[in-house]
C-alpha cells in the first residue's frame, strides 16, 4: 500500500482563514467573528482531488481517484465521494476500472469497499459487472459483491441473485445464485 501519489487540498483551514480575513476586511471596530469550536474539533480532513496509489511488493497495481473525500485522523480510513479505480496487471496494463458513487479506502491495506451504482469493467473479457456494493482486497487476493449482481457478457445479461467473486486476475470468476439472461432491449440492453 502506498499513499505516495496522493495529492489533496484541504478545505477547513482554508475556510477558517476566509471567515477571519473577511471580517477584517470590513473595517468594523466590533471584535472579528470567532470560528465554532465545534467546527474546529473535528476528527477528519476534508479533501478535493484525491488520488491513491495502489502498490503490490512495490510496484503499482492500481490507482484510486475520487472528487472529495474524509480522511479520518484517528484511523486509516477515508471515506470517497464519486469513486474511480484502476487495477493494473504486472506489465502496467490496464485489467478492470471501477467506478462508484461513494465507498471507503483502508489507506494502511488498499481495501475498497465501492458503494452505490458501481460499475465495473474487465476489458480482456469485455465483461461488464453492475452492483450496489462491491468489495476489493488485495491481501485475499479478491474482488467480490454479496448483493445482487448483473453480468454483461457477450450480449448477455445475466443477473445473480447473490453477488459474484473472483480472483484479482479475473481468472476464477464465479457469478453467485446465477438467473439466466436477461432479455435486452438494444445495444448494453436499454
Amino acid at each position: 500500500m502506498s499513499t505516495n501519489g496522493r495529492r489533496a487540498r484541504t478545505l477547513i483551514p482554508v475556510a477558517a482563514m476566509v471567515a477571519v480575513a473577511g471580517a477584517a476586511a470590513c473595517g468594523d471596530e466590533t471584535q472579528a467573528p470567532v470560528v465554532d469550536p465545534a467546527f474546529l474539533d473535528v476528527d477528519y480532513i476534508i479533501m478535493e482531488d484525491m488520488e491513491n496509489t495502489l502498490t503490490q511488493d512495490g510496484v503499482r497495481s492500481g490507482l484510486v481517484l475520487s472528487d472529495s473525500s474524509y480522511v479520518y485522523e484517528d484511523s486509516s480510513t477515508a471515506q470517497l465521494f464519486n469513486v474511480q479505480m484502476t487495477l493494473y496487471d504486472d506489465q502496467g496494463r490496464e485489467k478492470s476500472r471501477l467506478t462508484s458513487d461513494r465507498g471507503w479506502l483502508n489507506e494502511r491495506t488498499d481495501e475498497l469497499t465501492a458503494l452505490g451504482n458501481v460499475v465495473l469493467i474487465i476489458p480482456a473479457d469485455g465483461r461488464r459487472i453492475e452492483t450496489p456494493e462491491l468489495h476489493y482486497d488485495p491481501v485475499r487476493d479478491e474482488i467480490s459483491s454479496d448483493s445482487s449482481t448483473i453480468q454483461i457478457l457477450n450480449g448477455s445479461r445475466t443477473r445473480a441473485t447473490c453477488g459474484f467473486d473472483s480472483d484479482l486476475q479475473f481468472r476464477n470468476f464465479r457469478l453467485c445464485g446465477p438467473v439466466g439472461d436477461i432479455p435486452t432491449r438494444g445495444p448494453g440492453g436499454g
